[in-house]
């Protein structure tokens, strides 16, 4: 991500709202901390409790060859 900007796949917009969803609060709260550490995930349990199934959905789907298992 560049300074202050969040590019996003056109895929995306093929993907369930839920997943679309998860990606956007993914990446908004890199703003808050950038690293995917204990922070992070605390910050993603509070506002989406269900992330995990969301990403998981979301690898099944393969969208861009993307995986977002790294992210956790």
């Amino acid at each position: 991500m560049e300074e202050g900007r969040i590019l996003l796949n056109l895929g995306l917009a093929k993907t369930p709202l839920p997943c679309l969803e998860y990606i956007i609060v993914h990446e908004l709260l890199h703003f808050e901390e950038r690293q995917h550490n204990d922070r992070f995930k605390a910050l993603l349990d509070k506002h989406i409790p269900d992330w995990r199934s969301r990403r998981d959905l979301l690898n099944r789907m393969r969208v861009g060859q993307e995986d977002w298992k790294q992210r956790e």
